[in-house]
């Protein structure tokens, strides 16, 4: 148990170290607004495991029963890969999950940078700081 959570805990920081080093080459806060967060509830449906990032797409089922998808942008795959994370894993076994997301700033519909995503089972994977940035 003790390993495991150590290992989760060594998981987090390789992805926060990698998100810090991945927004000096890309600037998040270009694109999504570090300002607003957006929690949204689905099923992860597609990994898009290519560069320069990977996007994770999450069926939202709404109110009224209608089901959106979002598309959330995250790291590039040698950090995931870094990191010890696998498209499989992502994807989740088909699970509830929990997903905090920067919308774009554009006001582009269904589209965000994922900062994490906790999983019905309690496993969750942290891509970027939970504070943003600065004005």
């Amino acid at each position: 148990m003790i390993a495991r959570l150590g290992a989760k805990a060594g998981l987090t920081l390789a992805l926060l170290l990698a998100t810090s080093a991945a927004l000096a080459h890309h600037s998040v806060g270009g694109e999504f607004d570090q300002h607003k967060k957006v929690r949204l509830t689905g099923v992860v449906s597609q990994v898009e495991w290519a560069n320069p990032h990977i996007y994770i797409h999450l069926r939202v089922r709404g109110a009224g029963g209608s089901v959106t998808e979002w598309r959330l942008e995250t790291v590039p795959v040698a950090m995931m890969r870094k990191a010890g994370l696998t498209q499989a894993m992502l994807i989740g076994n088909s699970q509830t999950a929990i997903v905090d997301a920067y919308p774009a700033r554009d006001g582009t519909p269904n589209l965000g940078y994922m900062l994490m995503i906790t999983y019905a089972d309690g496993h969750h994977y942290q891509f970027a700081p939970d504070t943003p940035a600065a004005p």
